[in-house]
């Protein structure tokens, strides 16, 4: 069977913020998993260098929201990750240390949902790849991070 549309027809946006958020999530994991898993085996180096340039992106950004201390941090990242892709996270500190608890992480359960069982090792290289910018994030707000990703809830503290 074939379809065809003989006119220019205008395509409408018709989906809810739940669906809106799950596409988001899904192509913001599969454009970082495709790009991680690439610089990782090509150069390693290019790959330091593209964390550094996300990072950068990430703190100028920050910097526009009127970031200036961990829980300044939290808070904006807490809104941003459950706004746009829908994870479940809370948030918890003061102007000296802040902690972020993902009780879901919307782009982790996208990347398992389209790409499949996420192998242990692609797991440990993405997981890497969002300390360490995190951590070059922190280092330019003046901050410290510590991680919990062991097991769920993962937890981000920065700290001053």
């Amino acid at each position: 069977m074939t379809t065809a549309v003989l006119q220019k027809t205008p395509v409408e946006a018709k989906w809810n913020l739940s669906r809106v958020q799950q596409e988001t999530a899904g192509a913001f994991a599969r454009q970082c998993y495709s790009t991680v898993t690439t610089l990782s085996k090509s150069n390693p180096e290019i790959l330091k260098e593209f964390e550094a340039v996300v990072a950068a992106q990430r703190v100028a950004y920050f910097k526009t929201l009127g970031v200036k201390t961990p829980i300044d941090l939290v808070t904006v990242m807490g809104e941003f990750e459950s706004n746009v892709f829908g994870s479940k996270i809370k948030i918890v500190g003061d102007d000296s240390k802040a902690s972020l608890e993902y009780e879901a992480c919307a782009c982790l359960n996208a990347m398992e949902k389209q790409l499949g069982k996420v192998s242990e090792e692609h797991q440990k290289m993405m997981g890497q790849h969002f300390q360490t910018i995190c951590t070059l994030m922190a280092k330019e707000f003046g901050f410290k991070a510590e991680f919990k990703f062991e097991e769920a809830p993962y937890v981000i503290t920065f700290s001053k």
